[in-house]
């Protein structure tokens, strides 16, 4: 779909056309700390300007240089379940997934988006506990990111499954050892996004 611009120049009237822009970048916050928030801020900035050809132009950028840093990688199996696939975007991690929802039935793909914001706060909290003991019991990690009692967050599937899913991230980017039995030993001494 593509939208209509007029352009008046000497009582001649012409129609230019550009690419649909995702209008939800516009929503985001933006950042000069990274390349993709300057683009945004950029992009804003001729925005309000009424500069609608450089907008299109950095739109098609900073869609190229999302699809150029999308790392893809997939998380071993673990006990004869579907493996986990990544896809890392510079703001978020896409997790892929297979789950049965009736027996005999082919398994359908889940998708559940990760952000960085939410992994960062489990890096925070895996921070605060690592001086504790060499393991790190999961409950205490989600009481700290949730602020909730173990009990609740475990019971909310939503916050719970997320957990996992940043666990088994952050144990293939070989931060952490992950064990299933809600435990985890870290490889690192200080984790990346983390507080010091």
């Amino acid at each position: 779909m593509k939208y209509i611009k007029e352009v008046f120049n000497k009582n001649e009237e012409r129609i230019e056309s550009f690419p649909k822009l995702d209008l939800s970048l516009f929503k985001k916050r933006s950042s000069a700390k990274t390349y993709p928030g300057y683009l945004i801020g950029k992009m804003k900035q001729a925005r309000d300007d009424g500069n609608l050809e450089v907008v299109a132009l950095i739109h098609h950028f900073y869609k190229k240089y999302s699809e150029m840093n999308t790392e893809r990688f997939t998380q071993k199996q673990w006990k004869g379940k579907s493996g986990i696939r990544f896809i890392e975007k510079p703001d978020r991690v896409i997790c892929i997934s297979y789950q049965k929802f009736e027996l005999g039935e082919p398994p359908k793909e889940i998708k559940t988006e990760i952000t960085k914001q939410q992994i960062n706060k489990v890096l925070n909290g895996i921070n605060l506990l690592k001086d504790k003991d060499e393991f790190i019991h999961t409950k205490d990690i989600a009481e700290i990111v949730y602020k909730r009692d173990w009990k609740k967050v475990f019971s909310d599937r939503t916050q719970h499954i997320t957990l996992t899913k940043i666990l088994n991230y952050l144990e293939y980017k070989k931060f952490i050892d992950y064990y299933r039995s809600g435990k985890i030993k870290l490889k690192l001494t200080q984790l990346k996004g983390g507080k010091k």
